[in-house]
C-alpha cells in the first residue's frame, strides 16, 4: 500500500464525474453536485476522527498517545474528505469561471 489508498480518489472520481454530466443539464444542477460534493467531504472527514480503534492488549506495552502504536483504519477516510474537498474547490473554480465565460459570450452576441 502506498502513502495514499485507492480508497481517497473514489469521492472525488464520483464529484468530478457527476460535475462533468451535470452540463448537460440545467444550470442549478452544477451547483448542486458542488454543494453535495461539498457537505459529503466534510461529512466523510468527519466520519474519520470517529472510526473506532481495536482495543490495546495490556501486555503490548502502547498507550494511545504513541505515534508507533497508533492504528490507520481513519486514515483513507480523511484522506478522502481532504481530496474530495479539494475536488470541489477547483471544480468550482472552473465552473465559475466557464459561467463567467459563456454569461460574457452571450451578452455579445447580443449586441
Amino acid at each position: 500500500m502506498g502513502i495514499i489508498s485507492g480508497y481517497a480518489w473514489t469521492l472525488p472520481a464520483v464529484i468530478a464525474v457527476g460535475w462533468v454530466l451535470s452540463w448537460w443539464g440545467a444550470r442549478w444542477i452544477r451547483w448542486g453536485v458542488l454543494a453535495t460534493g461539498v457537505i459529503v467531504s466534510v461529512l466523510v472527514f468527519l466520519t474519520g476522527f470517529h472510526v473506532s480503534s481495536p482495543p490495546l492488549s495490556p501486555h503490548s506495552g502502547c498507550t494511545r498517545e504513541q505515534v508507533q502504536c497508533m492504528d490507520g483504519r481513519p486514515i483513507p477516510w480523511l484522506e478522502a474528505g481532504v481530496f474530495g474537498f479539494a475536488c470541489c474547490v477547483l471544480l468550482l473554480i472552473v465552473t465559475t469561471v466557464a459561467e463567467i465565460v459563456m454569461w460574457l459570450e452571450n451578452r455579445s452576441s447580443v449586441e
